[in-house]
């Protein structure tokens, strides 16, 4: 399902530069073997942890409605996901939304809290590791994904010169 009207080609542009930016952490998490580095207090794990935030938040980024400026309409590409991914791709997507609502933008109690336990301080308290950085295999999956995101955002910024050559 498309939106009503197109995206400005510098919109365009923005989330084609979020698109690269988080193809890049990607490839330095997987390139660099981040996912198989042992030891909790390693150096490395934290160089995950942070290549993991910004891997999430830059992928995030073109499905949050963006200011776009005095009179201008607020985009995201929400709307083109069922064009762009499988069902499978869907879910993680979703996830790594989730992810980036609950834990990294936000301090959302589902991230931390389990459910059904009683947090009011009487007790001992357990949290979820919410900045578990992404799996070796889901960080693959969304490095494809990323992959057919730069692909349809060029081939909308392709739309958007031919339209505006046509009407000039």
């Amino acid at each position: 399902m498309k939106q009503a009207r197109p995206i400005r080609l510098s919109r365009l542009n923005i989330f084609l530069f979020d698109f690269q930016q988080a193809r890049r952490f990607a490839d330095y998490i997987l390139n660099k073997k981040l996912h198989d580095v042992k030891g909790e207090h390693a150096k490395a794990k934290l160089v995950h942890l942070a290549f993991n935030t910004s891997l999430i938040v830059s992928y995030s980024r073109p499905f949050h409605m963006s200011n776009e400026g005095e009179g201008l309409a607020r985009v995201s590409l929400r709307s083109h996901v069922a064009d762009v991914l499988s069902g499978t791709e869907n879910v993680l997507h979703e996830r790594v939304l989730d992810k980036r609502d609950q834990a990294f933008a936000h301090s959302d109690a589902i991230a931390h809290e389990f459910g059904g336990m009683d947090y009011t301080g009487r007790f001992m308290m357990f949290y979820k590791g919410a900045f578990d950085p992404l799996t070796k295999d889901e960080t693959q999956m969304l490095r494809r994904m990323i992959k057919k995101w730069i692909d349809h955002v060029e081939k909308l910024r392709t739309e958007v010169r031919l339209s505006n050559q046509h009407s000039s």
